[in-house]
């Protein structure tokens, strides 16, 4: 199963969610990961610094980046986990964090800046943070419900591999509800009931038989390829564009985490996220864990310090 071994979180700083952390801390404790709290104070503009006096200037800032690493570090106060480190940076929050994820090879970024449509900064990391990224909201659900969005092509196994993977492994360590799901449709349908108008003679009916079968089966061999198994999996295979059916299993379901990939192509430098995922993740109303394909290169300089 996926363990993480040095895990990134970085709150609002807007409010103090008590549960958010206590989740992630959890999680650094059984995995005995490296946790990071990461808060970043605003720099101030070129504008301010023409305006103000810059000794002022830098006086709020100090104060600022004082009294938010005095806040983070009451807030580890409240876990027993040994390896807790708090940082305090200055400048962009997104620009920030990916920096810190390239320069101290963080392999999962927590944010609790979630909101509908997503945040500026979630959107920012969802593009080009190279490492999975969960946007946490707790949930008050007894048993969690976790769902898994895979799309079982040729070319996309390692990344579907690692969803599944992820899914697994929080159900494994918070227990919960198992699901997953794959939004399958045909690649074009004419309105007289034939698709493809170079073959009149297979009937819509006929390919979409066809159509969902070979999804099964990709499905199925995908599921039995991993070390995921024999994990209890509720099996979700959904005729429809992914941006319709994703968001309606999480409400059916009342899913509490949602673990997809947002790129489905790897190697490309500074790939916006798909189409597809943004328009799921903006419709969602639960926590999300998103991953990249193996070989994403951020666009994002790492930072030498």
């Amino acid at each position: 199963m996926q363990r993480f071994t040095n895990i990134l979180y970085c709150p609002s700083s807007r409010t103090h969610d008590p549960e958010a952390f206590a989740r992630v801390a959890r999680l650094a404790e059984q995995n005995n990961a490296k946790l990071t709290l990461l808060g970043v104070v605003a720099e101030p503009t070129r504008l301010q610094r023409l305006l103000d006096h810059t000794d002022a200037l830098d006086q709020a800032q100090v104060a600022s980046r004082r009294a938010l690493l005095d806040k983070l570090q009451h807030w580890t106060t409240h876990t027993a986990h040994g390896r807790v480190e708090v940082i305090v940076d200055v400048g962009k929050p997104a620009l920030a964090i990916i920096q810190r994820v390239l320069s101290q090879g963080h392999d999962l970024v927590v944010v609790n800046d979630a909101g509908y449509p997503m945040s500026p900064l979630v959107k920012r990391l969802l593009r080009k943070c190279p490492c999975p990224v969960w946007v946490i909201e707790p949930t008050r659900n007894r048993t969690p419900r976790v769902l898994a969005a895979v799309n079982p092509h040729p070319g996309e196994e390692e990344l579907n591999r690692t969803i599944l993977e992820l899914a697994a492994s929080m159900v494994d360590r918070y227990g919960g509800d198992l699901h997953v799901a794959h939004a399958w449709s045909l690649y074009s349908e004419e309105p007289e009931g034939t698709v493809f108008n170079f073959t009149p003679a297979i009937t819509a009916e006929a390919l979409r038989t066809e159509t969902l079968a070979a999804s099964q089966q990709a499905l199925d061999d995908l599921l039995a390829s991993g070390t995921y198994a024999d994990a209890p999996w509720n099996v979700h295979l959904v005729e429809g564009p992914a941006e319709h059916v994703i968001p309606e299993l999480v409400r059916e379901h009342g899913i509490d985490l949602l673990v997809m990939g947002t790129i489905a192509r790897s190697g490309y430098k500074g790939i916006v996220i798909g189409n597809t995922a943004e328009r799921v993740l903006d419709e969602v109303r639960c926590s999300v864990m998103a991953v990249k394909p193996a070989g994403f290169v951020s666009p994002i300089p790492g930072s030498s310090t």
